[in-house]
């Protein structure tokens, strides 16, 4: 007998996510871009058919937006005009920046500044070295989490925490362990030696027998896998976001030190060497004794 799946589809839901892609490939345009003019473009062509732009002004001005959209979307660089795009490319052809690096740090690029790279704070690099380096704890503290075959469980009226298989009860750092054949003997010692209340070692020991901890145990995991996944996921995109941040501003400061301070010494030497010399000191020349009058003889 064949499948239901090979009479039935779902014709809603393939057209949900070719509109859902199609916002999603908008969104990365607009995100690369920083603008849709070129999308609203081919919607007006759609609509008015070739109708053309005859004033020059307006279709400079469109042939200039164009032109920009194209350079923010290959290149993620910001520009406003293209007058500022000129100056970043004349200024990377003077201080011979090619575009790969400029592109990694073009957070600091600001073709409104003479500098063209802004200073980025001080503590800005082993700030978001930090935060990167916490996401990573996270993530190493999220794995175990995502790959347990264990549901980590608390007990409402104690509020000890275990992890249980379904099959053995154990301390989430494996301080004490047991089974159920374990609750044949006194159920004081394992309630003394887990923490457990009389009543709550009574219901686990029975749990264990009955298998009644099978159904919890299966749902907890498959939760707990998923948080683990999404969890993992965020703190990925946090850590190489803050990496990306502190690589950007150590890349932009190591240019701004290359640069500037090759332009500083160029400017010392200069104007030393046009520097006036100071005159020499000279020496007047001893003025004559004047001779002393001899009195007249007698």
């Amino acid at each position: 007998m064949e499948s239901l799946s090979s009479f039935v589809q779902s014709p809603l839901f393939s057209r949900a996510s070719i509109a859902l892609a199609g916002l999603l490939a908008l969104a990365f345009f607009w995100w690369r871009a920083g603008s849709i003019h070129s999308v609203l473009d081919r919607i007006w062509r759609l609509i008015a058919g070739k109708a053309d732009v005859h004033d020059p002004v307006l279709k400079a001005l469109l042939q200039e937006s164009r032109d920009i959209e194209k350079f923010q979307f290959i290149y993620r660089l910001k520009v406003e005009t293209m007058n500022e795009m000129r100056e970043l490319i004349a200024w990377m052809a003077t201080h011979r920046v090619g575009m790969s690096k400029l592109q990694t740090m073009r957070k600091w690029i600001d073709t409104t500044s003479k500098e063209m790279i802004r200073q980025p704070p001080k503590h800005y690099v082993p700030s978001h070295l930090g935060l990167a380096t916490l996401a990573m704890i996270v993530i190493m503290g999220l794995g175990p989490l995502a790959g347990s075959h264990d549901a980590y469980l608390q007990m409402r009226a104690s509020k000890v925490w275990f992890k249980t298989d379904a099959v053995t009860v154990k301390a989430p750092f494996e301080g004490w362990t047991f089974r159920q054949d374990q609750c044949a003997s006194n159920r004081s010692v394992l309630a003394r030696i887990t923490g457990f209340s009389q009543s709550e070692t009574e219901v686990i020991c029975d749990a264990l027998k009955n298998d009644g901890l099978k159904p919890l145990v299966k749902q907890t995991v498959e939760f707990q896998a998923w948080t683990g996944i999404v969890g993992i996921a965020i703190a990925l995109i946090f850590a190489f976001t803050n990496l990306g941040a502190a690589i950007s501003a150590q890349a932009a400061n190591r240019l701004r030190k290359k640069l500037y301070t090759a332009e500083s010494k160029t400017q010392d030497g200069s104007t030393d060497n046009h520097a006036v010399p100071a005159p020499a000191e000279t020496k007047s020349a001893p003025s004559p004794r004047r001779r002393r009058s001899q009195p007249p003889g007698p």
